[in-house]
């Protein structure tokens, strides 16, 4: 039986947290690790029911063959 080949692919996904104390995003992802968290789990739990956007907030940029 011939095995079809499975691929691995790599995303980005857009999202904001909001409220950040600080300017630069570098120290936000250092500092304030919580923040980032709970925005990206917001996010996704938004994305679960809307196709759309689903699509338009992430971006492929790496795939290679299992």
């Amino acid at each position: 039986m011939e095995t079809r080949p499975t691929y691995n692919h790599a995303y980005t996904l857009g999202f904001a947290v909001p409220e950040s104390e600080y300017e630069d995003w570098e120290d936000c992802l250092r500092h304030e690790k919580a923040k980032v968290i709970s925005a990206l789990t917001k996010r996704l739990w938004l994305l679960m029911d809307n196709d759309q956007e689903f699509m338009e907030v992430l971006d492929g940029f790496d795939t290679f063959e299992e």
